[in-house]
């Protein structure tokens, strides 16, 4: 019971400590504010024109409403899955502040081991992040229901909901992997700059991974937090994208919808293989464990020497 009070003793003060710091939390907004920007100034323009021009040739028998509400659906898709990205980041900082600061020596003092420590701040980020997503999940299903329908399930809600823990989790394990090695809040923060930069295009939020050759999409797919960003597309638009194929009624023999879910890349392609949505999920969950039993290995031999 000692040892769990400890735990969850530095998991709280870790959270306050993020929470507390107004800066960290808009930053770690910064990146889906922008994609939400950009998206309104023209992203939305691009992934309709794209979409209207695979459907000239249907008539009207998909609907300009559903076209909006599948591109919406792409837009909260990306935002979602970059916040996945980059508010775990911010939440961990305080690792790196700690270290810079000497505040891990007071940490050290008290009877709570190394492998305690590390897990107070892989649990604290886990959850505010997990909690801090969820919201901006709620906000943007409220918008996108005022829009119109979206064709979603109470079941396929439940599995957003648990595609977001998993993608909290995968990118903490990341993230806290990276911070054992920073000891300065400057290479953190240079860092950050660059993790923001990227995850818009590693997540398909700003152009579709088909617009890339075909290493980088290779690459791309390997990475935990783009089969997270699948794993929401799909339950997040994927019923969008059935009706409009039922509109259709068979007249195309699928084809409409074979090139959506290609285009905005709906499974994982890796080389000629292409994963089914189980095999996605079950991939992310193995880096994550290779992940956390790398921290577990790593963490006391780095801080040892601190």
């Amino acid at each position: 019971m000692a040892k769990i009070r400890g735990i969850m003793g530095l998991t709280k003060r870790n959270m306050l400590v993020y929470l507390n710091n107004k800066g960290s939390i808009f930053f770690s907004m910064l990146t889906p504010i922008i994609i939400l920007i950009l998206y309104i100034l023209f992203l939305k323009n691009s992934f309709l024109y794209s979409l209207e021009n695979a459907a000239s040739d249907l008539g009207n028998l998909v609907s300009s409403k559903d076209m909006d509400q599948f591109v919406n659906g792409l837009m909260l898709a990306g935002i979602i899955s970059s916040a996945l990205i980059t508010i775990p980041y911010n939440a961990l900082q305080t690792i790196v502040r700690d270290r810079e600061e000497r505040v891990y020596y007071d940490m050290m003092a008290t009877p709570v081991k190394r492998a305690e420590i590390i897990l107070s701040y892989f649990i604290a980020a886990v959850v505010t992040a997990f909690l801090q997503t969820l919201v901006v999940l709620a906000g943007g299903l409220i918008v996108l229901f005022a829009n119109g329908d979206l064709y979603i399930t109470a079941l396929d809600i439940i599995r957003l909901i648990g595609v977001i823990f998993l993608g909290t989790v995968s990118a903490t394990a990341l993230f806290t992997l990276i911070m054992m090695f920073f000891k300065k809040m400057g290479t953190c923060s240079a860092f950050m700059g660059i993790i923001s930069a990227v995850s818009g295009f590693v997540v398909g939020a700003y152009l579709p991974l088909s617009e890339f050759n075909k290493t980088i999409q290779n690459v791309c797919n390997l990475v935990p937090a783009t089969g997270v960003t699948i794993l929401i597309r799909n339950y997040l638009i994927g019923g969008v994208l059935q009706h409009m194929d039922e509109s259709i009624g068979g007249l195309d023999n699928g084809a409409f919808a074979e090139a959506m879910r290609s285009v905005f890349t709906f499974n994982s392609k890796v080389g000629s293989s292409v994963w089914t949505l189980n095999q996605t999920c079950i991939y992310i969950i193995m880096v994550t464990v290779a992940l956390v039993a790398a921290i577990r290995i790593i963490y006391p031999r780095v801080y040892n020497k601190v």
